[in-house]
């Protein structure tokens, strides 16, 4: 049963509706949207013969990431194509956003109704306006570790594992590790040989890596690694974990 608010909502959205078949003047966002899959183009060229448009394409139209007003995709951009496909008219709607941050806020939003965005989506969206979401997207192209990994890196373990997802999401995220990229190689070492272990094993794997970090003597923690890598992987209970890794594998004492 449709309730009267959602009318309300849907029948204002259909006032705000335009039309274009000028497809030069949309934009699209591709350092922040998700990179376009043809597949999916052609099931929404499918989808628009068999029973048309049935929502609109949104778009924001600002000046503040080029310096120029211009119409950018910010949702349906795979719409977007199949309609340019079909060469049919563009229906769209025009969202407020005041700047930057909140744009990527309401790009997450708005996708999430499809496929949530993950945190390496937020770092590469950031990224484009802030150098500390550029060098942590920099050092997950180096190493391969997932970002929330490699924020408590940067950090210096002072984030944890939600604190540390809901900083990365906010766009607030800062670099306050100087040895980070040392730290990050160092620790991918680790990270190369541990493999499939348990998640949140591998999580207190790099907390004791943070705590032992200038103190203890790399080659040889690579080598207890080889010796104990068995046990390590077939490891669940964290908290045994970090006591194991602590004196197996880095030689620290309590």
């Amino acid at each position: 049963m449709i309730m009267k608010n959602e009318l309300k909502d849907a029948l204002a959205l259909l006032k705000k509706i335009k039309f274009s078949k000028n497809y030069n003047k949309f934009h699209m966002l591709d350092s922040i949207n998700r990179i376009p899959d043809s597949k999916h183009i052609q099931k929404m060229v499918a989808s628009i013969r068999a029973m048309g448009v049935i929502r609109p394409v949104i778009c924001v139209q600002v000046k503040f990431m080029d310096g120029t007003n211009k119409l950018y995709v910010v949702d349906g951009q795979h719409l977007f194509k199949a309609l340019c496909a079909e060469g049919l008219d563009i229906p769209y709607v025009i969202i407020e956003t005041p700047n930057k941050i909140d744009l990527v806020h309401k790009m997450a939003m708005l996708n999430n109704s499809s496929k949530p965005w993950t945190l390496l989506n937020y770092v590469n969206a950031f990224k484009m306006y802030i150098p500390d979401y550029n060098q942590l997207f920099e050092l997950r192209d180096m190493y391969d570790i997932e970002p929330l990994m490699l924020a408590t890196i940067c950090t210096r373990g002072n984030s944890s594992v939600v604190t540390g997802s809901q900083l990365l999401k906010s766009g607030k995220f800062k670099v306050t590790n100087p040895e980070a990229q040392e730290m990050a190689k160092a620790f991918n070492d680790f990270f190369l040989k541990i493999g499939r272990a348990d998640r949140w094993v591998k999580k207190q794997f790099l907390q004791v890596f943070i705590r032992a970090w200038g103190t203890y003597d790399h080659k040889k923690s690579l080598a207890n690694l080889d010796k104990h890598l068995k046990t390590i992987k077939a490891m669940s209970d964290t908290s045994s974990a970090e006591e194991f890794i602590s004196a197996n594998i880095f030689n620290l004492t309590k």
